[in-house]
């Protein structure tokens, strides 16, 4: 299989390295939509469906994570970051630290208006949807009911 994420992690492919450790590595997107995002793997070839990895694994990743949202924050003096682990584009393992500037110690959205898809769209967002309705939201808790 060729991976770019493992060869970033065998030296074959270049990065800019933001942290690492002996299970890990966090490097910036080369294609960023704000100044610092990251990229934050295991050096481990996993499955990118990181909800379903083993809890030990899941665990690991977050925990890096964590420090790595602290050595971005530190560095780049915003408050916070988002966290992104949607798991598509590379078949590996891999969640997505967002920087979050100009918060200037604000916790309230910027943007206006609503969001909604029925499917997904190439992308997430955390803009709130339109006010669905009580049977709306009944009838979908039905069918997560309904399929365990």
């Amino acid at each position: 299989m060729d991976c770019v994420f493992c060869r970033i992690v065998a030296g074959t492919a270049p990065c800019h390295r933001v942290l690492e450790d002996e299970k890990h590595v966090a490097f910036l997107s080369i294609y960023p939509n704000t100044p610092g995002f990251t990229v934050v793997i295991p050096k481990t070839h996993l499955s990118s469906d990181v909800l379903a990895l083993d809890d030990s694994a899941y665990v690991d990743l977050l925990l890096f994570t964590k420090r790595v949202d602290k050595v971005l924050r530190q560095g780049l003096k915003v408050d916070r970051c988002a966290l992104i682990v949607e798991g598509l584009m590379i078949p590996h393992a891999h969640a997505k630290l967002v920087p979050l500037h100009g918060l200037n110690g604000r916790t309230t959205m910027l943007s206006e208006g609503t969001a909604f898809t029925e499917s997904y769209a190439g992308y997430v967002t955390s803009m709130e949807g339109p006010r669905m309705s009580d049977q709306g939201l009944a009838n979908v808790l039905a069918a997560i009911v309904a399929g365990q």
